[in-house]
């Protein structure tokens, strides 16, 4: 069976059971934001990885090379935060065509060295080799947090409120006009490129979510609403019901899709690189998360749906009529969306 018949997501699934290896202190390997180790203190370690690859990820020219540091640094640094932890050391890897400036690459160092230590982390080394002909970076990070307050996909259940950080769509917004897809008024096209260059990593807030006891699960947008929807309601075996009317949509994206015609709900369904932070809360600690919210100063809050029983998304719409949803991921080895790479269109994932 060839990568392109399997699908990025299928191909995960068919090496969980090969990965599956005993180890001491392992809690959760395959299936998270992160994994997850024991260490000798009692709290518990969590380790993740991401690879920004040029010209699937990210375009040179595009994407400054600061800002392309920061953004490698920050969606790693965002899983961290998915699990509750705490970020302890980043790693980085590079992979660099012989051709590139020198300058441009410590332009990249630099965007990793303000987020981390604006996060309290050091870059602890890492490797750089040279590439035929793209630059790719492969970040790790490692965090910690307590046992009891690590933060899992597999944790919600039927009744359970669905909450959302902020808003969504902007970023996949930011990548059309990116790739000319859409063309917007000079002022609003700098906000969404923002938006999809430097996302920012909700550590602070995902740690208090944790530490709180309210939440049941939770997990960052990176792939989309719908998709990383997804991800929390097979894990926990269970279904969601989303309101439309509640999912936050920017008034920069409202005017936006005015002006060029289009639906901004597609886009904060199933755009990606939000990185906000999804996550489930029991109705009885509904008040409790609310109030955590108001006292701690975190992120923006919005309620927008519940965890059911029935397996799938649905989504009440405003006139009260209810629409099947499909929450299909970004398959890095799906043949039409290599072909829209070919076409100049990123991986919004």
């Amino acid at each position: 069976m060839k990568f392109s018949e399997i699908g990025e997501f299928g191909f995960i699934d068919s090496i969980k059971g090969q990965c599956d290896i005993p180890a001491k202190g392992l809690i959760k390997g395959i299936g998270d934001d992160c994994a997850v180790l024991r260490s000798q203190s009692g709290r518990v370690l969590l380790f993740t990885a991401d690879m920004l690859v040029q010209d699937i990820h990210f375009v040179i020219g595009k994407i400054p090379f600061y800002q392309l540091g920061r953004k490698a640094a920050a969606v790693n640094l965002s899983d961290i935060a998915a699990m509750g932890g705490r970020p302890l050391v980043l790693l980085t890897s590079l992979a660099v065509p012989v051709e590139t400036e020198v300058e441009e690459i410590q332009e990249l160092y630099r965007g990793m060295r303000d987020i981390c230590e604006h996060h309290g982390l050091t870059i602890g080394g890492g490797d750089t080799v040279a590439s035929p002909d793209k630059l790719v970076t492969n970040i790790s990070v490692i965090g910690d947090a307590r046992e009891n307050e690590v933060l899992y996909r597999s944790g919600t259940s039927p009744g359970d409120r669905v909450y959302l950080t902020g808003y969504v769509g902007d970023s996949i917004a930011g990548l059309k006009i990116l790739t000319d897809e859409i063309t917007p008024p000079e002022e609003m096209g700098t906000y969404f490129i923002k938006a999809h260059n430097e996302p920012v990593a909700l550590v602070e807030t995902g740690r208090s979510i944790a530490a709180s006891g309210l939440a049941s699960a939770m997990i960052d947008l990176s792939d989309g609403l719908l998709s990383d929807l997804g991800h929390i309601c097979e894990e926990s075996r269970v279904g969601a019901l989303l309101f439309a009317e509640k999912i936050p949509l920017s008034s920069e994206l409202k005017r936006l899709a005015n002006g060029v015609g289009f639906n901004p709900l597609d886009l904060a369904l199933s755009g990606g690189e939000d990185y906000q932070l999804l996550f489930t809360v029991p109705a009885e600690h509904e008040q409790g998360i609310e109030e955590l919210f108001k006292e701690h100063d975190l992120a923006a809050l919005y309620h927008i749906g519940e965890i059911v029983e029935r397996p799938g998304i649905r989504m009440v719409k405003a006139d009260g009529s209810i629409e099947e949803l499909q929450h299909k991921g970004f398959n890095h080895f799906n043949r039409n969306q290599r072909q829209d790479y070919e076409q100049g269109v990123l991986d919004s994932h």
